[in-house]
């Protein structure tokens, strides 16, 4: 499954009976998932949101929400819209196969079901996930590229001007005297350094290779360039 190790995938599955629950944790035993076992219905948007697992497996006969009303929620909600949903169901009729399909899960296995049937189609919709992750995260990153080589371009503009214009203003302090000369030149000294930080970034944005994010307030994050860019060479 790509790089992925399989020790590192978490699958949540939720179903009322807790003997339900058992049997498909021991299926995904065999592969190494990690799981997630839920028997309340009412539990499993607040889960999915904090715990982001990589697939759940939702049952359809629950009590307080069925698993129709809970893929709703679930692909309304952004946090967890993008996670798939396979359904796990006694309820064979083509009506709910339809139903389940229609409303946002990415398949629906009936019961009852074999170990090697179950664990054939969430590794392909793993499989597919992971890809479709990698897509977007290709197309986010061609976004970003767009986006700062047209930036680059000014900014680089505006530094070398910046950065010719202390050039200028250095040789008419040494041809013309020194009047001004110790605070003006301090003056060239900040704005030189500012230019060549600015040069520093713009080079940053041109080396990106990954999307990393930091921290910049409690509700917005910010590109952390360090970890997004490749050094360059030297």
């Amino acid at each position: 499954m790509s790089n992925i190790e399989k020790k590192d995938i978490t699958i949540m599955v939720v179903d009322d009976e807790s003997i339900n629950l058992q049997i498909v944790d021991g299926m995904l035993k065999l592969e190494n998932y990690n799981s997630i076992l839920i028997t309340d219905s009412s539990e499993v948007l607040s889960k999915a949101e904090s715990k982001q697992p990589d697939i759940i497996l939702l049952d359809v006969n629950m009590p307080v929400k069925d698993g129709f009303v809970i893929c709703k929620e679930l692909k309304s909600n952004p946090e967890t819209k993008n996670i798939p949903v396979l359904f796990l169901s006694g309820r064979s009729t083509t009506d709910s196969i339809i139903e389940g399909l229609k409303i946002g899960g990415v398949d629906y296995i009936t019961k009852p079901f074999n170990a090697p049937e179950l664990l054939a189609r969430v590794n392909t919709h793993l499989k597919l996930k992971f890809t479709t992750d990698k897509l977007i995260e290709m197309e986010n990153l061609k976004a970003l590229h767009a986006a700062m080589v047209t930036q680059n371009h000014n900014l680089n503009q505006l530094t070398t001007s910046v950065l010719g214009q202390i050039e200028i203003g250095r040789i008419l302090i040494k041809k013309y005297g020194e009047d001004c000369g110790n605070d003006l030149g301090d003056c060239f000294n900040s704005m030189e350094k500012a230019s060549i930080e600015m040069n520093k970034i713009i080079q940053k944005f041109k080396n990106i290779q990954t999307i990393e994010y930091k921290k910049y307030s409690n509700h917005t994050d910010m590109l952390d360039l360090d970890k997004s860019s490749m050094p360059e060479e030297e």
